[in-house]
C-alpha cells in the first residue's frame, strides 16, 4: 500500500477556528490512527517552539507552529485516544514557560484537561538506545517524560533551512534533544558536515512518530530564522514522516530525491532521502497517495541562499573532517590517558583544545576560532572503544562515497 498524506488548503486570513478545523480534517483523513494509539497512556506532541521568535504574518506565526493547528490536531486525537497529551519543545534559550504563555498555548489548550505543556529540554535525562541500525549514535539522552511516553506526534512548521534545505516533520524531531546535554544550539550534534542528517534519521528510528503534521499556512522562505514570510496556505498530515516530508518538499518546489550538493542541499546530505534509504518511508511520488485538496497546480518555489566559500571549499572541508575522524579512530588509544571522557577538538593531527562539557566546548570554540581557517575539523568525546556510542564508521562511508563520486564526475 502507498503511504497516505493529506493536503488541506487553508488561507492565513481564515482565522483560528477555520485553521483548527482544517488541521482536524487533515488528521481525520488518515487511516489506522486509532490502532496506533490503542492503549497509549501518554502522548508527546512536539511543536516547533524552540526559539523565542514570535513573528506574525497575516496574524499567524511565521517561524513557530501556530497554536490553531495544534488545537485542531488535539481535537482529532481525541477522536481516538483519552491519553495524557504532553505538548512542547526543548528551547535552546530556556524560554519554554514564558514562550508558551506568549504564544497563547495555556488559553488555547485549556479546553482539554488532559493536555499539559512541557519543556522537554529539562532534566532528568535517560539514555535511550536507537533500535535497529543507527546511522550516527547508538543512544541519545532525552528528557525522562519523553523517554517514558507511549507515542510521539510531530507538528512542524514549513520552512526553508540553510543547513538542511527544508525543515519539516523529521527536522522538527531534532528539537527534542536537550540543549543542556548537546549544547546550544545542539552544537555537538550539528557537527560541520556529517552528523546532523544522520542524527535526524536516528531520531526517526528512535521516536517513531505515528502522526506528522506540517503547518504550512504561513511559512518562512530562505531560512529557518529571519526568513522571508510566505503564505502557502497548506496543512499536511500523514502517518509516515518520510512520506509527509517528501510531499512537503514538493510543495516547496524542492526535489526530495535530490542530495548534496544539489539545491537546496548545499551543506549537508538530504536527511529525508537518507531516511528513505534506511527503509523508514518512501520519497518517490508514485509510492505516496495524496488525499484531501491536493497540492495546488502553481506552487510557491522556496529557495535556500548559499553562503560560505562555495561547493569546492565545502567538499574539501568534508573530506578533511572525515579523514581526521578516521585518524582519531586509528590512534584512539593515544588520547585515552589524557582526554578520557573529555570533548577534544582536532585540526589535522593537532589537538586544538579539550573541554569537559558541551557548554565549555562552545565557549572555548568561540574564543579560539577567528575564522574557518582555524576552526576544528572534528570534535569527539574521547571514550574507550567498548564505551563508544558514535557510529564512527560513518566517516569512512562518507569519505568513500565522496571519492567514488569524484571518480564518476572526473
Amino acid at each position: 500500500m502507498r503511504e497516505r498524506v493529506a493536503v488541506i488548503r487553508c488561507r492565513a486570513e481564515a482565522g483560528s477556528e477555520e485553521i483548527a478545523r482544517a488541521a482536524q480534517r487533515a488528521v481525520r483523513a488518515l487511516p489506522g490512527l486509532d490502532s496506533a494509539l490503542a492503549g497509549a497512556r501518554r502522548v508527546v506532541i512536539k511543536i516547533n517552539a524552540g526559539v523565542d521568535r514570535r513573528v506574525l504574518t497575516a496574524g499567524r506565526q511565521t517561524e513557530l507552529t501556530d497554536p490553531a493547528v495544534v488545537v485542531g490536531v488535539i481535537r482529532a486525537l481525541r477522536d481516538v485516544t483519552d491519553a495524557e497529551l504532553l505538548v512542547g519543545d526543548a528551547p535552546t534559550d530556556e524560554s519554554a514557560p514564558h514562550l508558551y504563555e506568549c504564544l497563547g498555548y495555556p488559553e488555547c489548550l485549556a479546553f482539554d484537561r488532559k493536555t499539559r505543556l512541557v519543556d522537554f529540554g529539562r532534566p532528568p535525562y535517560l539514555a535511550v538506545p536507537v533500535p535497529g541500525d543507527p546511522l550516527m549514535f547508538r543512544e541519545y539522552r532525552l528528557n525522562a517524560e519523553l523517554a517514558a511516553a507511549s507515542v510521539v506526534v510531530s507538528i512542524a512548521k514549513m520552512k526553508a533551512h540553510r543547513a538542511m534545505g527544508a525543515t519539516l516533520s523529521i527536522k522538527n524531531l531534532f528539537g527534542l534533544t536537550p540543549p543542556r546535554v548537546y549544547g546550544r544550539p545542539r552544537h555537538y550534534l550539528h557537527d560541520r558536515l556529517i552528523r546532523l542528517p544522520r542524527v535526524l534519521v536516528d531520531l526517526v528510528m528512535l521516536l517513531k512518530p505515528v502522526l506528522n503534521v506540517v503547518d504550512g499556512v504561513v511559512a518562512a522562505n530562505h531560512g529557518e530564522w529571519q526568513g522571508t514570510p510566505v503564505q502557502p496556505g497548506l496543512i499536511l498530515a500523514g502517518r509516515n514522516a518520510v512520506a509527509v516530508d517528501a510531499v512537503g518538499m514538493r510543495a516547496m518546489g524542492f526535489d526530495p530525491e535530490a542530495d548534496y550538493p544539489q539545491a537546496p542541499f548545499y551543506y549537508r546530505q538530504n536527511a529525508v532521502k537518507l531516511a528513505a534509504e534506511a527503509g523508514l518511508g518512501p520519497v518517490r511520488e508514485d509510492a505516496i497517495e495524496v488525499v484531501g485538496d491536493g497540492l495546488p497546480e502553481t506552487l510557491h518555489r522556496f529557495a535556500v541562499l548559499p553562503y560560505g566559500e562555495g561547493i569546492e571549499a565545502r567538499e574539501a572541508e568534508l573530506r578533511r573532517g572525515a579523514q581526521v575522524a578516521l585518524d582519531y579512530v586509528a590512534g584512539r588509544s593515544r588520547f585515552l590517558d589524557r582526554y578520557r571522557n573529555r570533548i577534544v577538538a582536532f585540526r589535522g593531527n593537532q589537538v586544538l583544545w579539550s573541554a569537559r562539557t558541551v557548554d565549555e566546548m562552545i565557549r572555548i570554540e568561540r574564543t579560539w576560532c577567528q575564522g574557518p581557517w582555524d576552526a576544528p575539523e572534528f570534535m569527539v568525546r574521547v571514550l574507550p572503544e567498548e564505551d563508544e556510542i558514535e557510529c564512527l564508521q560513518a566517516y569512512a562511508e562518507v569519505l568513500r562515497t565522496r571519492r567514488e563520486e569524484r571518480v564518476l564526475t572526473a
